[in-house]
């Protein structure tokens, strides 16, 4: 190709400059980037693979180089023209070359590259080198047009709906309105716009309610919403309309709107209409009114509770409900419900029992049929209501039923079930106080009957091991540590154990307690462990709570005690302690009905083995133990004492972990009053 020839006479550099080019095309060929180096006298075109490539030429025939218009044939016909101009105008003026254009390979596809290229020339001014990079741009263009793709469809989508958009800045106060949002004003296209037109605009009855809504939505920490009807009064022809706006502020990082912008629709025809509804059904209302009083004043004449009732049915033509349309003030007797809380309603949402004890299906046979019923049926519903009805049924017009009944639970079932009810809570007292005894009981004998014989092995095997160590053969005396380690186990159950039931039998005098002094006092008692472990101990001040000092520090130095045993080989121990006011919806279940400020919430968080979620309720309850005893010991009587300890104060306890990830123990506990 001769487009472009320039001749020069021999470059003494040529040598260093290939070289440089080899190492710089070495270091990009790991991307999508090439390179280039053009020898302008001898027409030879000198590429990396990545150009070679890009250009769909074969690297053996590229040894030598190659041509330039090798390359510019594979530009695309519609930019090939333009890049051989940027070409020449570069070697003209030389200034820098840069260029975005596509190549296109043998399988007619398309790349977009951008090209950017610098001239070296000799002493006499002559062009010598051209050399550059060209990247591939292909997913960059192709996401720009899909964006002016989505914009276009966006902009159609508005014109076909008549929609308006609007964008405010409130940082700046600039705003700024569409064509058809000015029209929705009654302003000219040209009209100049700012809030306070917006305000102009408004009807004087919205405008106050309208800036309202606004500024809530550009209230820092609001979720910026804005969805609003209000009526407009044209500033230039005077047009009232009705307006449906939607919008949308957003925030920087300072939490400050920066961004204010949505649309706006006409709903004027929709409004008139339903003011005209409005008015048809206020005139009809007021004919119905009338005729309801009169059966209204003949219904609550009577001592009988009645219901008159539609059948509600689906599109086979079934019955699947009642409306509920009238029902007099004897209701209230049967139900306990006025009959405002009634009309209006579904039979089966506010009796939901009718559909269990048969009265729902009579009520079908008696619409049906047009045949009238009469049950007496036992009742009871989720919501409270219980008790025996006698019902009769009539059909009323084509799709209705007049329902009449009484409520004829007598008192005695109702004294009955009170002397029922008071005998279980006498029985209930009666075990909760043989339970108490026989903890007690417990208790005594595991402070001294259980407790002697243990220390008799210890003395024994102790006078063993120090007497007749000597006697004892290697097996003998490894039976004997077995036997002391077995024995000071035991011992330590039996104290866990002894703990255990004083929690519940034994109740201490509550006080004002500062947590500070508690976790201070356990981690005192720790220290020598804390320092055999180099643990790490992060704790805060903590709130003074009412309570017991003593059993409080179990609680704590059990979940320390245990975040110090539970480690992880080669992990130094990192221990958290903190504290905040409980969020409604981090109280467990057993706490919900409770104000969540009324609580602390304190957590111990440490970095341990941590263990599987799964078998959380396990780890409260005594003995149960997920890891074994060889590895970690203990009793696993533990947690069940803090849970013991926090409920007692009338809070609770719970836990969030993962294996290998460390947990997070969480105490609930009243905030002082």
């Amino acid at each position: 190709m001769n487009q472009l020839n320039y001749q020069r006479s021999p470059h003494p550099e040529e040598a260093l400059l290939l070289r440089s080019y080899n190492q710089f095309q070495t270091a990009l060929s790991i991307g999508l980037i090439a390179t280039w180096f053009w020898d302008i006298d001898s027409d030879r075109v000198y590429g990396d693979s990545n150009l070679l490539r890009m250009f769909d030429q074969k690297s053996a025939d590229a040894t030598e180089g190659l041509p330039l218009n090798v390359f510019t044939n594979n530009i695309h016909s519609d930019d090939r023209d333009r890049i051989i101009q940027l070409i020449q105008r570069s070697m003209q003026s030389g200034q820098n070359y840069e260029a975005e254009y596509r190549i296109v390979n043998r399988e007619e596809e398309s790349k977009w590259v951008l090209a950017r290229g610098q001239l070296t020339y000799n002493a006499s001014g002559e062009p010598v080198t051209f050399s550059g990079v060209l990247v591939d741009v292909t997913d960059r263009k192709r996401a720009e047009m899909q964006t002016r793709e989505t914009e276009e469809r966006l902009r159609l989508a508005i014109q076909s709906a008549q929609l308006g958009t609007w964008d405010m800045n409130p940082l700046t106060g600039e705003l700024i309105w569409s064509e058809r949002t000015k029209e929705l004003f009654g302003l000219s296209p040209t009209a100049f716009v700012d809030y306070s037109v917006f305000l102009k605009a408004l009807h004087p009855d919205d405008r106050e309610r309208t800036d309202r809504v606004v500024q809530a939505a550009l209230q820092p920490g609001s979720a910026g919403r804005y969805d609003i009807e209000y009526r407009t009064v044209g500033i230039e022809d005077g047009s009232l309309r009705w307006i449906r706006a939607n919008g949308q502020a957003f925030f920087n990082e300072q939490g400050i709107a920066s961004r204010f912008t949505g649309t706006v629709i006409d709903i004027t025809d929709s409004k008139r209409s339903e003011e005209l509804l409005q008015q048809r059904v206020a005139e009809q209302t007021q004919d119905l009114e009338q005729q309801t009083h009169q059966l209204r004043t003949v219904l609550d004449a009577s001592l009988n509770s009645i219901i008159a009732m539609t059948a509600i049915r689906n599109e086979a033509g079934l019955i699947i409900d009642f409306m509920m349309d009238t029902a007099n003030e004897a209701v209230i007797k049967s139900n306990f419900m006025t009959p405002d809380q009634i009309v209006g309603r579904t039979l089966l949402t506010v009796f939901p029992g009718n559909r269990e004890n048969g009265f729902f299906d009579l009520y079908i046979r008696v619409v049906e049929t047009g045949k009238s019923e009469r049950s007496t049926q036992y009742y009871r519903d989720d919501f409270g209501l219980e008790g025996w009805f006698e019902v009769s049924a009539v059909k009323q017009g084509t799709n209705g039923v007049v329902v009449t009944y009484n409520n004829i639970t007598d008192r005695k079932k109702a004294e009955l079930a009170a002397q029922q009810q008071a005998s279980e809570l006498r029985e209930a007292n009666a075990e909760l106080k043989r339970s108490n005894e026989n903890l007690q009981q417990f208790a005594q004998i595991a402070s001294h009957d259980l407790q002697e014989p243990l220390r008799r092995i210890q003395a024994f095997s102790d006078m063993l091991n120090s007497q007749f160590a000597d006697n004892l053969s290697d097996g003998e005396r490894d039976m004997i540590r077995r036997i002391q380690k077995s024995a000071r186990r035991m011992q330590l159950l039996i104290k866990d154990l002894l703990t255990y039931s004083q929690l519940t039998t034994q109740r201490e005098p509550f006080a004002e307690v500062s947590l500070t002094d508690v976790v201070t006092d356990v981690l005192s008692d720790l220290e020598i462990r804390i320092t055999e472990k180099k643990a790490r101990i992060d704790t805060v001040p903590l709130p003074a709570v009412r309570g017991s000092s003593s059993r409080l520090r179990q609680l704590f130095q059990n979940l320390i005690a245990n975040a110090l045993k539970f480690t992880l080989p080669g992990r130094q121990p990192v221990i958290q302690i903190r504290y905040q006011s409980a969020l409604a919806d981090v109280l467990p279940p057993e706490l919900q009905d409770q104000p969540a400020s009324s609580f602390w919430l304190i957590t111990v968080v440490d970095n341990g083995i941590g263990f599987d979620e799964r078998y959380k309720d396990r780890i409260f309850t005594p003995f149960q133990r997920l890891h074994d005893t060889a590895t970690y010991g203990g009793t696993g009587i533990g947690l069940a004492i803090c849970q013991r300890v926090a409920e007692s104060h009338g809070g609770a306890i719970d836990a969030t972990s993962q294996p290998g990830s460390g947990s997070i123990f969480k105490v609930f506990l009243p905030v002082l009053s």
